[in-house]
């Protein structure tokens, strides 16, 4: 039972509430607990859209090859890849990257090589047939874009015996690289598997950002314009003008 005294001393104890700075304490280790799980939280969901893209992507090679199966062997045309595939691929979603927002303000996230396809640029004439794609494993067909890039990719230029960046502010939008997966982006190859390339050399985030006017600044020595040489271009056939 208990006596007075004990019950006075528990009624104040249950009376008693929270001191400023007991408040203050609770509060601080709560910001202190969020401001260390952002970090790995936004991380996590810039992984989860980087996956996301590339499974889009996987959707697109199907209907690219499904396409040329019951085409003769044709690719499409790159430049109208989306109308040409829409009947091939089940929903409007898979062309569009979740870090691109809103996907009905927004041409198609991704684009197909020129080599895929397309038009002779730069003294490379492209594939037209599925079967004569060399090296399949190591040919590049879709990738990310930027929003206002081309369908068609095809961010290269033959210039003086050698490759360059082409300028973004060449009409037609062919440029269109991108980094918006972790300072890289997802490819996709003929062979049907697809990967995220991280941009190595800090002058081609800058000449995606617009930091770098003169694109062949970004160009001498880089190994980001090498690996895009690699996969993007097969044997040169003729003397190339500068341009297309």
């Amino acid at each position: 039972m208990l006596t007075g005294w004990d019950r006075r001393e528990t009624r104040g104890f249950e009376g008693r509430g929270f001191t400023l700075v007991e408040l203050l304490v609770v509060i601080s280790i709560i910001s202190l607990l969020v401001s260390l799980a952002l970090p790995g939280l936004t991380q996590a969901r810039r992984q989860a859209e980087q996956v996301h893209c590339l499974a889009n992507q996987h959707q697109l090679m199907l209907a690219w090859i499904m396409f040329a199966s019951e085409n003769d062997d044709k690719l499409c045309r790159p430049e109208s890849w989306d109308r040409t595939l829409e009947p091939y691929y089940q929903l409007k979603e898979v062309t569009h990257c979740k870090t691109e927002g809103d996907s009905s303000k927004y041409s198609p996230s991704y684009g197909v090589s020129n080599t895929m396809g397309g038009t002779s640029r730069d003294g490379v004439n492209p594939y037209l047939r599925l079967h004569l794609v060399s090296q399949p494993a190591g040919r590049m067909v879709f990738v990310d874009k930027d929003r206002l890039g081309a369908d068609c990719y095809w961010p290269l230029l033959w210039h003086e015996n050698g490759w360059v960046w082409r300028p973004w502010s060449w009409s037609g939008g062919l440029q269109g690289t991108t980094d918006r997966h972790k300072n890289g982006c997802n490819m996709s190859f003929a062979d049907g598997h697809g990967e995220w390339v991280h941009w190595k050399d800090d002058r081609t985030r800058k000449l995606i950002k617009g930091q770098i006017a003169d694109p062949s600044e970004a160009s001498a020595d880089n190994a980001d314009l090498a690996y895009l040489v690699e996969v993007l271009t097969v044997t040169r056939t003729r003397t190339a003008e500068n341009g297309d």
